[in-house]
């Protein structure tokens, strides 16, 4: 049986944690590598001993590649997905995998006008660590959840001039790290909010920045359950999402790419760690590995979405940002 066949539609510096993931399968081959440059595309292809390197279009017509991988800004995630998919190639796209619902909602309909698969690229859903929170959730170990608390933020350096802090780039923390809190609302409640508020800071500091450097926001569920989040690029805030139930609560250090999980009833707390398998001598993924196994999986069953990140639940979370930003002024 061949192995899936996989195109890098980009060559953005996330592929340099991306491809330690893929290289842990036996199950893929990494055919070609493109970028708006060949320069940089080259780079990447002799870092990592890509065979071909080639513009968007000679990758879209290669009758031997079966999906696509897109690490770009997110401004340029749409186009290319479509590009990719009007060419029939599956899709996995970056999160955001759009700058806004109506965006995602056309890359949704050219998925299915093609017949392809696309996913956008969530990779916490898959971790070990978070199969296991949701299960200690579903088998009723900490009672009904009621809150979470969890909160993705970071501080770029004042010297920083790239696409985080560019508006027309969709810059700013909640498109870039927020997603992550709303996803995990989502991977703890598995429904949507009925209504959600925040707050950002915008153009508050020094460098005058014109997108948010700051945000908290709140979404609330229809039992009255509470989502209570923090994004940023301005301020460095601590990963850890903490559930909270009636009868105890469970503590996800470094939620968006876990490898343990506490859970606590009074006073007695349980530590359970889920490392990343390292398959491959001299690499070290941080577990990429699980969501690239996840698509392939998806690609051979011959699925057009997948069961986990589906096409409604990336939605919801671009809805949660729509709405957001307008409140903000950023949309």
């Amino acid at each position: 049986m061949r192995k899936i066949r996989w195109g890098l539609l980009g060559a953005g510096v996330i592929l340099n944690r991306w491809l330690p993931g893929a290289l842990q399968h036996d199950d893929m081959e990494i055919c070609a590598v493109s970028s708006r440059t060949v320069r940089t595309a080259k780079a990447m292809a002799e870092k990592w001993n890509i065979g071909r390197v080639m513009s968007f279009d000679e990758l879209l017509g290669c009758g031997d590649i079966d999906v696509v991988y897109i690490p770009v800004p997110h401004d340029a995630h749409k186009e290319l997905a479509i590009r990719a998919m009007n060419a029939g190639k599956h899709v996995l796209v970056e999160k955001p995998a759009a700058v806004s619902a109506r965006d995602f909602r056309e890359m949704s309909e050219c998925a299915k006008k093609n017949g392809v698969f696309l996913m956008e690229a969530c990779w916490t859903y898959f971790f070990p660590a978070i199969k296991f929170a949701q299960k200690c959730i579903a088998d009723g170990q900490i009672g009904e959840v009621r809150a979470l608390n969890c909160s993705f933020s970071f501080r770029v350096p004042d010297e920083y001039q790239g696409r985080l802090v560019r508006p027309e780039n969709a810059g700013g923390g909640l498109l870039d790290v927020g997603v992550y809190d709303l996803h995990m609302a989502q991977i703890v409640y598995g429904k949507d909010p009925v209504s959600i508020r925040g707050l950002a800071s915008v153009n508050t500091d020094h460098l005058h920045l014109m997108v948010d450097e700051q945000a908290a926001f709140v979404a609330q569920y229809d039992r009255g359950e509470l989502a209570v989040m923090s994004s940023g690029i301005r301020t460095d805030m601590l990963d850890t999402a903490y559930i909270y139930g009636t009868d105890g609560y469970i503590t996800v250090p470094r939620f968006w790419s876990p490898d343990r999980v506490l859970v606590t009833h009074g006073e007695k707390t349980e530590e359970y760690s889920f490392p990343v398998d390292q398959k491959v001598e001299g690499l070290v993924d941080e577990g990429y590995q699980y969501e690239i196994c996840h698509v392939n999986d998806c690609i051979r069953k011959g699925l057009k979405e997948s069961p986990v990140v589906t096409h409604d639940r990336t939605l919801s979370v671009l809805s949660q940002c729509d709405i957001l930003r307008r409140d903000w002024n950023l949309a």
